[in-house]
């Protein structure tokens, strides 16, 4: 008979009243769901702490100098990795200190034949309230194999978030569709961005890109006031009716121009003069398109879903900047913009730099002087988002950047599909899809490929 049953029985047993069986029946077995959740859930939380640790460990064997001892380099970072939790490494013999729970580190499992690090490590979490259902402690284990000739990856996920994503496809919205498969990239990597073996960077595109707190940075600061030129807080121009208006200066920047506007150079801006900088955006009210903002190369998978799932489709479609900032964030050389969320150096023989390009429409939206050619006379010096997107692909391709391009509804042969199908790297780079699920096979299928030549493996 189990600890639970005799219990009920004991109170079932007792005939001074109603009150006590009633008790025995249903407070006992309430207890034990409860205490279960909460043990269970103390042990889930301890497992992942435990994981993440022998990761961190596992690809610091991989980083170490000739001269260390896999076996001290994967007890000093897993020791390391577990400070601050309720785990401890432990020795086999010493008592762990007051409330602590004692890791075993079972195996470091290097291969010098294989190049490689397969750490295992267990601990045993007491419970609570399980004890009292004969369950004194959850055993938790975790273990990794790391292949130490394996390759970083910094991925830039460049997504349309235009007016059009609203619609439906496969009897859902692309947006939503399009939040669900780049959520499961950073489910497929997750291991990976918390060992810190990857890093994402988001780029939501429509009329423009909102770069947020780093616009002053790449496109110098704003004068106050209003002027015909543009640089200030307002910007008087005609329109096509040859009537003036003002616009308002934005957080979002647009293409860049002159002999540096498919390049790489690095803007430089001392207060709000510039040599080099990004495009400005006016818009009549001062909002952009789009609100959600670009996000450097980030190693916090909670952080990446958050904006992920934040995303609104508003707008045309510029996809020309979208793709230019996907470049922008994988290359070294603009990291002091950002100097947390830096590239590195590329490095092909350690480091994957790729972007994935998704978008679901025709690229029609360039810009004059901060503002749409389409609102104001005269019109791109840089020619059509079209022309601007294929000479910034090119231009990505020669940096050693792998481009993967995802047409979301697009004809098969249509010019975009086409446009999208020149700027990967190869065809097996290109994909088309009409649906929700399709969106996600395709998501998954590039992860996979560039998961494969990545560091850590579960087992």
């Amino acid at each position: 008979m189990t600890n639970i049953v005799k219990f009920t029985a004991k109170f079932s047993r007792d005939q001074k009243g109603i009150v006590a069986p009633m008790l025995g029946l249903m407070v006992i077995p309430m207890l034990a769901i409860t205490g279960a959740a909460i043990d269970i859930g103390q042990a889930i939380t301890a497992e992942k702490v435990l994981q993440n640790a022998v990761d961190s460990a596992a690809l610091a064997v991989c980083s170490a100098s000739p001269d260390e001892s896999p076996d001290d380099v994967v007890k000093a970072f897993l020791a390391a990795g577990l400070e601050g939790s309720k785990l401890e490494l432990g020795d086999g013999t010493s008592t762990p200190s007051s409330g602590k729970i004692s890791v075993q580190l079972e195996q470091v499992g290097f291969s010098a034949e294989e190049n490689s690090v397969n750490p295992i490590a267990k601990a045993t979490v007491p419970t609570s309230l399980l004890k009292l259902s004969g369950i004194p402690e959850i055993d938790i284990m975790a273990r990794t194999k790391v292949g130490c000739g394996a390759k970083d990856l910094e991925l830039s996920m460049v997504m349309d978030v235009t007016g059009s994503m609203n619609s439906y496809a496969g009897g859902k919205r692309k947006i939503e569709s399009l939040r669900e498969a780049s959520n499961e990239v950073i489910s497929i990597f997750e291991r990976n961005i918390t060992a810190g073996a990857t890093r994402v960077a988001l780029v939501p595109f429509s009329e423009a890109v909102n770069v947020g707190q780093y616009a002053s940075k790449v496109r110098g600061e704003i004068a106050s006031g209003t002027s015909q030129n543009p640089g200030s807080a307002g910007y008087t121009f005609k329109n096509k009716k040859n009537d003036y208006k003002t616009y308002q200066i934005t957080e979002c920047v647009s293409e860049r121009v002159g002999g540096h506007a498919a390049k790489s150079t690095v803007p430089s801006c001392s207060g709000s003069h510039c040599t080099q900088p990004v495009g400005l955006v006016y818009t009549s009210g001062g909002v952009c398109k789009p609100e959600n903002k670009f996000m450097p190369l980030s190693g916090n998978a909670a952080a990446l879903r958050e904006a992920i799932n934040s995303y609104q489709p508003n707008g045309y479609t510029a996809g020309h900047i979208g793709a230019a900032w996907g470049w922008y964030a994988l290359l070294d050389s603009w990291g002091g913009f950002w100097p947390d969320a830096a590239a590195a150096a590329t490095d092909r023989d350690k480091l994957i730099k790729a972007t994935i390009i998704m978008t679901d429409g025709e690229f029609n939206t360039q810009y004059l002087n901060g503002v749409q050619d389409r609102d104001r006379s005269g019109s791109s010096p840089n020619g059509s988002s079209n022309q601007q997107f294929e000479e910034i692909c090119s231009a990505m391709k020669v940096d050693n950047i792998e481009v993967y391009t995802v047409g979301f509804g697009l004809s098969e042969g249509s010019d975009t599909a086409q446009r999208l199908q020149s700027c990967a790297s190869d065809s097996g780079k290109f994909f088309l899809t009409d649906n929700g699920d399709g969106l996600r096979s395709v998501f998954n299928a590039i992860s996979r490929q560039l998961s494969a030549g990545q560091a850590v493996v579960s087992e």
